[in-house]
């Protein structure tokens, strides 16, 4: 269990107001577009090599795990909405702790609702620091692990990028 005092777990800092408006917010609008043809691209690569290994998996069933992290590792890795994007909540909401609380709990309950309606079927659940940023991963982990969500067994999580959880499967 990770220790919540670790300064990691807790809210990010609140951007300064220029730095959103002045640099973040243009990068955003030119580059943003770019990004995400660059990592649909990857992972329309990514998925191909992923159909060939898949072969691998059948025949050889113990590197199912293997196959797991280096997809892990390439494609997750490139996040779809990097941590420099400021979204307009983003501009709206910086630092406002109760909105991004609020929206983590109906986030959660919503992803919790759907792992009961499935059967179990979906049940891995993956954030990115702009769900949580006024929050803090130690808040999301907390409020997650009361509805039955751990971090993700194979995944790795970093509390300041992205968290990966996996539901207990016990509803």
């Amino acid at each position: 269990m990770p220790d919540y005092d670790d300064p990691a777990w807790r809210p990010l800092p609140v951007r300064p107001a220029a730095l959103r408006w002045l640099l973040l917010l243009p990068l955003t609008l030119v580059f943003l577009p770019l990004w995400w043809v660059v990592w649909i691209a990857l992972a329309a690569c990514c998925y191909g090599v992923a159909t060939v290994v898949q072969l691998v998996v059948y025949v050889l069933p113990r590197t199912e795990d293997g196959a797991i992290r280096v997809l892990d590792a390439t494609l997750g890795r490139v996040p779809f909405i990097p941590r420099w994007c400021v979204t307009p909540v983003a501009l709206v909401r910086e630092g406002d702790s109760a909105y991004y609380r609020a929206r983590v709990d109906r986030y959660l309950a919503r992803k919790t609702r759907r792992v009961e309606t499935s059967h179990g079927l979906q049940r891995d659940l993956d954030l990115g620091v702009h769900y949580f940023r006024g929050a803090g991963a130690g808040y999301v982990l907390r409020g997650a692990s009361e509805q039955g969500w751990d971090l993700h067994p194979v995944l790795r999580s970093h509390p300041r990028r992205r968290l990966r959880l996996r539901h207990s499967g016990r509803l």
